[in-house]
């Protein structure tokens, strides 16, 4: 008999299989990121459907097979609804979801990366969000998954090409969103510029290596 497994996860991606299968990348609160396939999804008597949708918090159940994982029920739990109705933030989290796929690898319980991304969706899915707010989320979510998943930056070297930049860095690897972000409003431009320059070359050095 197959051994049920029931946990949440946010899914991130997903890739249509077959005539109406649909495989999901999702990371789940239990079991860290997994592949897991929904048989017939694509059809529309599915009731795997509704609880299925891109960057829906999920309650899931799936079952191991010789192969592969493959889901036998999905309730929606948080639809993040004022993600789904803004297209900037769609575009925020479809360049988390791309990040996350090309850096963390493999099946591995990880309660703090879980945390992680449970507090950038919550905070984006606020229903007002100026571009300041979705900037400051991006950044966020990017230093810290770095530093979770063991590539946190030499913050010594930053800091002697770039001081400020390294101040910055410093206040979004503290943890505390809402901390982090109202000292870090009152930063230039200027210094937001330099600052994704160089996560996209911490960023390129990582994904390099992965």
């Amino acid at each position: 008999m197959a051994i049920h497994y029931r946990t949440e996860g946010i899914i991130l991606q997903k890739q249509d299989s077959r005539e109406a299968d649909r495989i999901f990348t999702v990371f789940t609160k239990d079991f860290g990121k997994l592949q897991l396939r929904a048989v017939s999804v694509r059809k529309i008597t599915s009731k795997l459907r509704g609880g299925l949708g891109l960057f829906y918090l999920s309650a899931l159940e799936f079952i191991q097979g010789k192969t592969q994982k493959t889901l036998v029920d999905a309730l929606v739990l948080n639809p993040y609804i004022h993600i789904r109705q803004d297209l900037r933030k769609l575009k925020v989290v479809h360049r988390i979801s791309e990040v996350f796929e090309g850096i963390v690898k493999g099946q591995e319980r990880d309660e703090k990366l879980w945390r992680l991304l449970q507090e950038v969706f919550d905070s984006l899915n606020r229903e007002e969000c100026d571009e300041d707010h979705l900037r400051f989320v991006g950044h966020y979510f990017i230093w810290n998954l770095l530093s979770l998943a063991g590539y946190k930056p030499e913050v010594h070297e930053i800091q002697r090409r770039f001081p400020e930049r390294a101040e910055m860095i410093k206040l979004f690897l503290e943890k505390d969103i809402e901390h982090a972000e109202g000292k870090l409003r009152s930063y230039s431009r200027a210094s937001w510029g330099i600052l994704r320059k160089l996560a996209q070359e911490h960023l390129s050095r990582v994904t390099e290596n992965c």
